[in-house]
């Protein structure tokens, strides 16, 4: 056997295809979040429930901000301008801190501003915390390894997969628990279909395009998995619930 049939493979770092599937990424991402939210603030509307805190403007003017600012990049490198694309990206340094703090605090005061929350959402500040806190590690992890272009792009597009609960939470969350149930496992698809699929089809790319997983993308999955089993859990202790009723100054 010669010591060509040995040696590991070496991940290509690019492959002709990887713009489209950038691209698609990116197209089902916007299309969660769009739809989830635009049915949110429609049902918002019919019950005359459209004011809301600064917080929340500060909140979507930062998400939507990195939203804007992924597609941008998507496309930069698409159509080869890729120094701008480098200079573009230190808006990240503001984005990334900013939504870290807002996704978190608005969470929080949606709770605390609430005298009527129900039990569940205020138990749900265990998807609301993990969601930022995985997503931002991510991100932040793609920039520091932006030198290094096939990690970078996994671990930007898987941080900001992370990032679409909130969408995709909204188009079915509702429909989902009817059907599925109570109980951890079906309280993981209720909540995580969407990011799951959108994980595992990225990973299946790799796999038909490259053969293997890259470590990024290996990490990054782990990564938000374990979140996602650790909001789950914590969603169901009864510990939890009264911990964050005692920190959002509702009654135990």
């Amino acid at each position: 056997m010669s010591g060509t049939d040995t040696a590991p493979r070496v991940f290509a770092p690019h492959h002709r295809h990887d713009r489209t599937m950038i691209a698609a990424v990116v197209l089902a991402i916007w299309l969660a979040i769009v739809l989830g939210f635009g049915l949110d603030l429609v049902e918002r509307a019919r019950n005359h429930a459209l004011d809301f805190a600064l917080v929340v403007h500060l909140h979507v003017i930062a998400y939507t901000g990195w939203l804007v600012l992924f597609a941008a990049q998507a496309w930069l490198v698409r159509t080869g301008r890729v120094a701008l694309h480098r200079r573009l990206g230190l808006a990240a340094l503001i984005l990334l801190p900013a939504m870290l703090l807002l996704g978190p605090a608005t969470a929080y005061f949606g709770v605390a501003n609430n005298p009527y929350m129900p039990d569940k959402w205020i138990a749900w500040l265990s998807v609301n915390f993990t969601n930022a806190l995985g997503a931002i590690v991510l991100l932040a992890a793609g920039l520091l390894m932006r030198r290094d272009p096939a990690a970078h792009k996994r671990l930007m597009v898987m941080g900001t997969i992370a990032l679409t609960e909130p969408g995709f939470s909204r188009i079915w969350l509702a429909s989902l628990e009817a059907s599925l149930g109570q109980g951890y496992v079906p309280f993981y698809f209720a909540t995580y279909i969407g990011t799951l699929v959108l994980v595992i089809a990225v990973g299946a790319y790799d796999l038909a395009t490259r053969r293997r997983l890259h470590p990024a993308y290996i990490a990054a999955a782990l990564w938000i998995f374990a979140n996602e089993a650790l909001a789950d859990w914590l969603f169901h202790q009864p510990f939890w619930l009264a911990a964050m009723k005692a920190m959002t100054g509702h009654p135990a």
